[in-house]
């Protein structure tokens, strides 16, 4: 009986194979960082006394193989494409529309949550005097609802959510969302969950005819772009091969401001810190990011400028800036690193207007804005 030649080599490949994995783990570069996925990857595990008694020390060394595989991040990304051309995307985090846009998958609101946290916002402005404006930023999903299969379009229920946030009593919801939905299709980034400068600035003038005060036109602000912004929808959901964004910039014309960081001793000039675009993260070139307590203070603001404290997520550093010309001082909180009283800060800088900038989700989810006062 002759025996197949083919054999031989198979068996011979899959040794080849079984020694090449363990031969890449010691020759390839160590790395603590993928900037693929931006995040940190596991160190190696030391072994303890308590690791042995709990099992621990296996999920340690699972996590750490699993984070250094070779060609771990081509495997990773064939899966995500795998998924996303089987027709699998409702078992993700991140779903690409027709148009190939990321949108983060919808959130569970639970109506009892939403309002025991408006109560909180209404009380703390019932403290500090005044009323709190609520801008809130509906999901990437549901404004681009029509882009979606219809499986996944009927998860997002933002609408819900913002009805019943405009019913809360003590609170005054900023109207965009019909605005967003009808005319803001290209008003978030395609790799990311935040809005582009277009996104911030019809929020911005829903925002200031809301307080009582006139908009400036876009032609008080110079806007450029940079090109390659890949943002954390792409880094999340492994569809690397998504096509990067310009990162879209509105500065203030004939602005000059002083800028200061809870957190941070410096005193800066400059709403837009451009270190950051060396970096893997390019968002934090505005306003550096987020920071427990940042005051901007406009240098050449009229006197009886009004004062608006900002408490916000990481959406509120681009709305910032437009901002920054009608105003005095904006005082913006992050509820998520301060546990400063926000309506002592009011009355610490005298402040004349409260606005919350939420996207929808932190609205939501965030356990922090219960502990506001």
């Amino acid at each position: 009986m002759k025996r197949n030649p083919w054999n031989l080599v198979t068996v011979v490949l899959f040794a080849l194979l079984l020694l090449a994995v363990p031969l890449a783990f010691l020759l390839l570069p160590y790395r603590t960082f993928s900037d693929a996925e931006r995040r940190y990857l596991a160190d190696a595990p030391k072994l303890g006394e308590q690791d042995l008694s709990d099992w621990s020390y296996d999920d340690k060394v699972e996590t750490f193989l699993a984070d250094h595989l070779p060609l771990r991040n081509a495997l990773v990304s064939v899966n995500a494409y795998a998924t996303l051309y089987a027709g699998r995307q409702v078992s993700a985090d991140v779903y690409m529309d027709r148009d190939g846009y990321l949108v983060e998958a919808p959130v569970d609101f639970d109506a009892k949550e939403i309002e025991t946290r408006l109560t909180r916002i209404a009380k703390l402005g019932e403290t500090a005097g005044l009323t709190p404006r609520l801008l809130v930023v509906p999901s990437t999903g549901w404004v681009r609802n029509g882009k979606l299969p219809k499986t996944l379009a009927a998860l997002y229920r933002d609408d819900k959510a913002l009805q019943k946030i405009a019913e809360a009593q003590g609170v005054s919801l900023v109207p965009i969302a019909g605005t967003f939905r009808a005319d803001g299709q290209d008003w978030f980034y395609r790799t990311d969950h935040h809005w582009t400068a277009d996104g911030a600035f019809a929020a911005y003038e829903a925002y200031m005819r809301a307080a009582g005060h006139e908009p400036l036109s876009k032609d008080a602000f110079e806007r450029r772009t940079v090109d390659g912004y890949v943002g954390s929808t792409r880094s999340r959901s492994a569809l690397w091969l998504t096509k990067a964004d310009a990162l879209t910039i509105d500065a203030p014309k004939d602005c000059s401001v002083t800028v200061t960081f809870s957190d941070d001793d410096a005193t800066h000039h400059s709403l837009f810190f451009e270190a950051h675009l060396d970096e893997y993260d390019w968002y934090p070139l505005f306003l550096d990011g987020n920071h427990p307590i940042t005051v901007i203070e406009n240098e050449r603001a009229e006197k009886d400028a009004p004062v608006l404290l900002l408490v916000k997520d990481s959406f509120g550093n681009t709305l910032a800036p437009l901002l920054v010309p009608s105003y005095r001082t904006i005082v913006m909180v992050d509820p998520r690193y301060s546990k400063q009283s926000v309506s002592e800060l009011a009355k610490q800088y005298g402040a004349d207007e409260l606005l919350f900038c939420y996207s929808i989700e932190r609205i939501a989810t965030d356990p922090g804005l219960r502990l506001l006062k």
